[in-house]
């Protein structure tokens, strides 16, 4: 059933977007982190006992699709995404800049196929919290950049890390959101290394790893590989922030969509963060439409 197995902490993946893995504790207290992996192995969890905690690692569309299953546990999520899950039109305004056809189109998939349901959050969950569970301990590990209120998740006893949408795939990370950032997503992968884990869980890709501290180094790396590409593509002169959104530097002129989402939207999002932050440093100037080269 499960996908990994260590003590009671348990690993179900979830397969491509807009699914996501799961983590699930069955201790004394039960909980279940991001409720959005395999339906039937879900509500098999739940129907061996209650399930105490609804935990979600940030309020993003492809964690919360079973939630629904789980109205009867107090929900438990970082308290500055926590407007996200109240508010349908807050989530979608986090995305970024959306025109009014592509809003309704969010406001569709969020409802029909990610089951949005306004949730108020019941217990907050903070950096360093220590959560006892029975013989399991898991300490909440605040880790913004991807979210303003992305949460990590570490085992002591059983040295797992879920490390959430910090998911070291080869894409690299994302921060396309209206309050992503990419020093704080640097800062939060810098942190995480430090946990002495025996195994990394993340939310997308093949979902385990070796608890390698490379892993997290290469994932870093793809952001200044990223940010590299731009200044080279800037030396060829100025350039406006369609040419350079063009140019597929972060997903290579991919097309892929889902719903509402696609990366050519992404690419535009993530490429604006790294113009902000080259700007910044002193690296890149802006007049009119144009980014120039330093």
């Amino acid at each position: 059933m499960f996908d990994l197995e260590n003590g009671k902490v348990k690993f179900i993946r979830g397969g491509k977007y807009p699914f996501c893995n799961s983590v699930l504790v069955d201790d004394e207290i039960r909980l279940v982190i991001d409720a959005s992996s395999d339906q039937n192995k879900l509500k098999a969890f739940k129907e061996r006992g209650r399930v105490d905690l609804l935990i979600n690692s940030h309020a993003h569309e492809d964690h919360i699709i079973f939630n629904y299953l789980f109205a009867e546990s107090n929900f438990c999520a970082h308290f500055l995404d926590a407007r996200q899950f109240e508010d349908i039109d807050f989530l979608i305004d986090s995305y970024g800049e959306l025109g009014k056809e592509n809003k309704e189109e969010w406001r569709r998939f969020l409802e029909e196929d990610c089951n949005y349901r306004p949730r108020k959050i019941d217990i907050f969950l903070k950096n360093e919290m220590l959560l006892d569970l029975g013989k399991t301990q898991m300490e909440v590990v605040h880790t913004p950049g991807h979210t303003r209120g992305h949460c990590s998740f570490f085992f002591s006893r059983e040295r797992i890390l879920f490390t959430a949408d910090l998911d070291l795939t080869k894409a690299g990370p994302y921060y396309g959101d209206r309050t992503s950032d990419i020093e704080e997503t640097i800062q939060s992968l810098e942190h995480l290394k430090s946990f002495p884990a025996d195994f990394y869980l993340t939310s997308h890709g093949k979902g385990i790893f070796k608890g390698h501290p490379g892993f997290i180094d290469r994932y870093i790396e793809i952001i200044f590989e990223r940010e590299d590409k731009m200044v080279r593509f800037l030396k060829t002169g100025p350039k406006t922030i369609n040419q350079i959104v063009n140019e597929g530097i972060i997903y290579e002129k991919k097309s892929i969509s889902v719903g509402p989402w696609n990366l050519t939207a992404s690419e535009g999002f993530m490429v604006a963060k790294h113009l902000e932050r080259l700007i910044r440093r002193g690296r890149v100037q802006k007049r009119e439409k144009l980014y120039t080269l330093l």
